[in-house]
């Protein structure tokens, strides 16, 4: 296992260059054939048919009976194909709908949650991917393991990273229980299997190996179905293709539409946001009225960039990359790919409130137009003629979360297949998220969980620690599936919950385990109940984020007095506790110096001497 390692296949740029000309080879092909009359209906079903099955075969194809490869892709992931996964990874399905959305209801306001994700990938990088890499964890409660040399460590940090990992999980599929059963035209249940089947497929077969580069191929669909409609109504209202360098040519003109359209409303914003509820445009994109003040949208940033920063499955990226120098590539790969969506999410929220308060958009309340009537089917938009005059202002049309991101190429009036397109890419976002965060789950349990082996006796098993991991898997994916069945929270909520406990519980965790000589073992059981106890305060003191808590504050703020209160936890049961001895100390250094060998390589080869294993620098 710890033998030479094959190189990274030079011609992967090749396969996924293919892959994404024939999936614009497909659009093209619907777009001749919708336009010639010879197919009609939900061309949604062909596009995102293709995408999964191509993913699935890429699955199939990566299929390993090394544990090397099951559990870190061979280590051998290249920096710009592993910064795609970092992009889906970090946003999934939920966070991409949720920033567009923010943007397109609070307007600028919503670049403090939009820059924070953007700031936690690069945290990341800088401060924790290197390390990560060096230790050579498989997951990241293994880090923990190896960081303090304790199995405890490992145990509590496995225990505190489920519930955020878990409820991102579930914030993925419930979008995908709104979401699926309107392009696959089945039931709710149905679709819920479908995505269950869909889990496994992707996962069961290589394990990371076969999840990262089915990741690769759903990044690439999640990128065109956001840049391919959006050139083309870029170019219709701007004459230019390059939206994120054109929109800034209309905010005047909508700054002047919003004006027209009538004064705001007085109902909540940020709770009917949070909540799913369907709701008017009510501020302005840019000046009057705002959301949030300035304190409230820094900390909105700070806790969106710990919360992503101390995220699991973004940090096991890490762990897939040739040497530590091509883990921070990678990381740099990803916040590039994170900046170009974040450069074009402004321009598709601008874009759609333009059309929307266009004088020009007549809407009679009695004859809704075909976008109307589809966003209505999904549940995401209603209309209220509050006046009763027969007509419908921009103020009456109301908009669900999700509508923002799916209804920007129905209301430009675009072919169903670039629609299409868009309703693909949102859920290969949502189920490239998830696989990762089941993967996880299911790691974390067979490697740190298990009270029978620890992780060097399961490495050394092999297959039947692969075994054992794809059966933890299959009950896994089954499990989350049965409670997202059942359980009514809106996804966004479940998304804020889980970002919340990552920055309070994960993120001052691995700051001081990698930046802090002093911190033990001991500061890791102070730190990490504390984190989880006020991130659990917090939610129920705010309503899950949908109202103020004490004195008026906000759950941000909040979180971002409680994030100084989880480190202040960690510094104290460092000093109260037992000194970090002289081995931890070693570890730690030898955790920041970049080169030499890998830590837990050489464990597997220090606990196997007679098999001739060896493992070398990276």
């Amino acid at each position: 296992m710890l033998g030479n390692r094959r190189m990274i296949n030079p011609l992967l740029g090749v396969y996924y260059g293919i892959f994404t000309a024939g999936y614009i080879g497909l659009g093209v092909l619907l777009l001749i054939l919708e336009y010639m009359g010879v197919i009609e209906g939900h061309i949604s079903y062909a596009m995102t048919a293709v995408a999964f099955v191509l993913a699935g075969i890429i699955a199939l194809a990566a299929t390993t009976v090394t544990s090397d490869d099951f559990f870190t892709s061979g280590r051998r992931v290249p920096a710009g194909l592993n910064g795609l996964v970092i992009l889906v990874v970090t946003f999934g399905g939920v966070g991409l709908s949720a920033v567009l959305a923010t943007l397109f209801f609070l307007g600028i306001d919503g670049y403090g949650m939009m820059l924070g994700m953007l700031g936690g990938v690069m945290l990341s990088g800088v401060l924790a991917a290197a390390f990560i890499r060096k230790a050579g964890a498989y997951t990241l409660a293994s880090f923990f393991e190896i960081r303090y040399n304790s199995r405890f460590a490992g145990v509590l940090a496995g225990l505190a990273l489920l519930l955020p990992v878990a409820l991102l999980a579930l914030a993925e599929l419930t979008l995908l229980k709104t979401v699926a059963p309107y392009v696959l035209g089945v039931s709710e249940d149905l679709a819920l299997g479908a995505v269950v089947v869909t889990i496994l497929v992707l996962l069961l077969p290589g394990g990371v190996r076969s999840m990262s580069w089915a990741q690769c191929a759903l990044a690439i669909v999640v990128l065109l179905g956001l840049m391919l409609p959006l050139i083309i109504i870029s170019l219709d209202l701007t004459n230019l293709p390059i939206a994120q360098m054109t929109y800034g040519s209309l905010i005047e003109d909508l700054k002047n539409f919003e004006s027209v359209s009538g004064d705001a409303t007085a109902q909540p914003v940020w709770s009917r946001l949070v909540a799913g509820a369907v709701q008017p445009v009510q501020l302005s994109y840019i000046g009057g009225e705002r959301a949030f003040s300035g304190l409230e949208l820094i900390s909105m940033f700070m806790i969106f960039a710990a919360g992503v920063a101390g995220m699991p499955a973004l940090l096991q990226r890490a762990t897939v990359t040739f040497s530590v120098f091509e883990a921070r590539k990678s990381f740099a790969w990803g916040a590039a790919l994170i900046g170009l969506v974040i450069l074009t999410l402004p321009a598709y929220a601008v874009f759609f409130r333009y059309m929307l308060f266009d004088p020009q958009l007549n809407l009679s309340a009695s004859s809704l137009p075909d976008w109307a009537q589809q966003l209505t089917s999904l549940g995401l938009f209603q209309a209220v003629d509050g006046d009763g005059n027969g007509q419908l202002s921009p103020r009456e049309l109301l908009f669900g979360r999700d509508a923002v991101l799916l209804g920007l190429p129905m209301i430009a009036g675009l072919n169903q297949t670039f629609q299409s397109m868009v309703f693909a890419g949102l859920i290969a976002a949502a189920v490239g998220g998830l696989i990762a965060r089941v993967l996880g789950i299911s790691q974390t349990i067979a490697r740190n969980l298990n009270p029978k082996k620890g992780s060097l006796e399961a490495d050394i098993s092999g297959l039947r620690s692969m075994m054992l991991s794809r059966i933890i898997i299959t009950l896994v994916a089954l499990l989350i599936g049965g409670v997202a069945y059942q359980i009514e929270v809106d996804a966004f909520q479940l998304f804020i919950a889980a970002i919340i406990f990552s920055a309070l519980t994960i993120f001052p965790a691995l700051i001081l385990s990698v930046w802090w000589r002093g911190m033990s073992v001991t500061g890791l059981l102070f730190l990490m109940p504390t984190g989880l106890c006020l991130g659990a305060g917090l939610l129920v003191l705010t309503e899950g984020g949908l109202a103020l808590g004490p004195f008026g504050f906000g759950l941000f703020e909040m979180a971002l007095a409680a994030l100084l209160l989880v480190f202040l936890s960690g510094w104290l049961g460092s000093v109260i506790g037992p000194k970090p001895d002289r081995i931890d100390l070693e570890t730690l250094t030898e955790i920041r110096t970049p080169g030499g060998e890998i830590l837990y390589d050489r464990m597997l080869r220090l606990a196997m001497p007679r098999r001739g294993i060896g493992g070398g620098s990276r």
